[in-house]
């Protein structure tokens, strides 16, 4: 997930969090107003109703009938119950079938005054004393504060609404702020996009005059690429000077010692002796060229060379040339998974490469794969070119599987053969720089199976 997504997603949690809060709030807020406010109301009305019962007064009668003109007309459904009980006594006989647990009763006997709500309607009651008479008086007034229900309704929906809306100008302002927040950083990452291995000499340009993070993000990667630079100068400077400095001299050795064989009468031992020279001086030479080119593939801009590449016909010169070098060898091409679709066999890459990639992995299967076959297949899985590469030699021990592409690395069952230990690290190299995967499988004494993936030209 991208770091504007997180951030827009981060400030909308934020921020709708808050106004659900606020919404929330306010709406309890209010119920619980208007409850308090409707429950006072059907306490008015319980006074009226137990004082007139009690007074029985005519004037009383006036008043109660005049205000209840006021309060009764805004309670929907509203009831009075009249509940005589014993004084001194807990318990309340005859009570009316109201939605009330028992508990309700005992509230208003032990405290005057009880309320309770089953669902919308609200029940108040009223605990009298009548000093006149035997028993006392609870007077239960019941209602629907239809009138309540209507406002809260309206501003729930009005708080819905506007939390609707809310919502919207919050997304929008979280993509301007996300926007605003990671434009400096989406400027730095199309500038490095600029910077490559052949244009070191380029540096993100710094537009903001304040001492921030992203100023010094700029500046520390712009003293990195510096010392990048430096570091890379001179080694490509190595690699030009060793081109000419190592191989002319051992060049040199190499004729010098194939004159001295040329030479009649030469000793046994001396002749023994010079063959080692021009052995291990081409040795050397191939280890240096090994070197020379892993270093290049990591310091060119290889990928300006890169084109659209027929794999099959590089991997046909690649046998072409190891049948030459290995003339006891038998390497042969599995057709059975090769697509009918030549096209489909196109991977875009630099041809030059991959023909060294290859070239010494099937040089690896010829060398350390006894006098076996070497089977290779070429075909497709999914988006990609699968080589395969199969020998049935000396394998690779298990416990050493995993240093196979360490420099100058040799497993300890191949010493006795000529190698560098630096083809399987130059191929991994070349593969990795075409976006591909070098996979190796080994188990010792019963051979190697190598599978290249690389990336097909339609795909790209």
């Amino acid at each position: 997930m991208k770091q504007r997504t997180k951030i827009i997603l981060l400030f909308n949690l934020i921020c709708w969090a808050l106004i659900v809060g606020f919404a929330i709030y306010i709406s309890y807020f209010t119920r619980d107003s208007l409850r308090t406010k409707f429950f006072h109301r059907l306490e008015e009305n319980a006074q009226i109703v137990g004082k007139h019962i009690i007074e029985e007064e005519e004037y009383i009668n006036e008043i109660y009938y005049e205000i209840m003109r006021v309060y009764l007309r805004q309670l929907s459904a509203g009831k009075d119950y009249i509940i005589r009980v014993d004084r001194g006594q807990t318990q309340v006989e005859g009570r009316p079938g109201l939605p009330v647990p028992p508990s309700f009763y005992k509230e208003v006997i032990s405290s005057g005054q009880a309320q309770y709500m089953a669902g919308d309607t609200a029940y108040l009651a009223l605990y009298f004393e009548n000093n006149h008479k035997g028993k006392d008086l609870i007077v239960v007034s019941s209602g629907r504060d239809d009138y309540g229900l209507g406002e809260q309704g309206i501003l729930d929906r009005t708080l819905v609404n506007a939390g609707l809306f809310c919502a919207c100008i919050v997304a929008l302002i979280s993509y301007l702020f996300a926007k605003h927040i990671m434009r400096p950083i989406t400027v730095i990452n199309e500038e490095i996009d600029k910077i490559s291995i052949s244009n070191l000499s380029l540096r993100l340009q710094n537009t903001n005059d304040v001492k921030d993070e992203v100023t010094m993000l700029i500046d520390s990667f712009n003293d990195m690429i510096s010392r990048l630079e430096i570091s890379v100068k001179s080694q490509k400077r190595f690699i030009a000077n060793a081109s000419h400095s190592f191989r002319t001299p051992l060049t040199i050795i190499r004729g010098e010692a194939e004159l001295i064989l040329r030479k009649e009468k030469l000793a046994d031992e001396t002749a023994w002796s010079v063959r080692n020279i021009v052995t291990e001086t081409d040795r050397i030479i191939t280890m240096i060229n090994s070197l020379l080119t892993v270093a290049r593939s990591g310091l060119d801009d290889t990928k300006k060379d890169y084109h659209v590449v027929r794999i099959d016909e590089v991997l046909f010169k690649v046998i072409d040339s190891e049948h030459k070098a290995f003339r006891h060898q038998s390497i042969q091409l599995d057709f059975d998974a090769m697509p009918e679709n030549a096209g489909s066999l196109e991977v875009y890459g630099n041809a030059d490469l991959l023909f060294i990639a290859l070239s010494n992995l099937v040089s690896n299967a010829c060398k350390y794969g006894k006098d076996d076959d070497v089977i290779i297949s070429l075909g497709i899985q999914k988006n990609n070119v699968v080589i395969d590469i199969v020998d049935k030699g000396i394998g690779i021990p298990d416990h050493e599987q995993r240093f196979v592409y360490d420099s100058f690395y040799r497993a300890s069952n191949a010493q006795d053969i000529h190698g560098t230990g630096l083809g399987l690290l130059l191929a991994k190299n070349i593969i990795d720089h075409h976006d591909g995967d070098l996979l190796l499988r080994s188990k010792e004494g019963e051979g190697t199976n190598v599978r290249i993936l690389l990336p097909r030209n339609d795909n790209l």
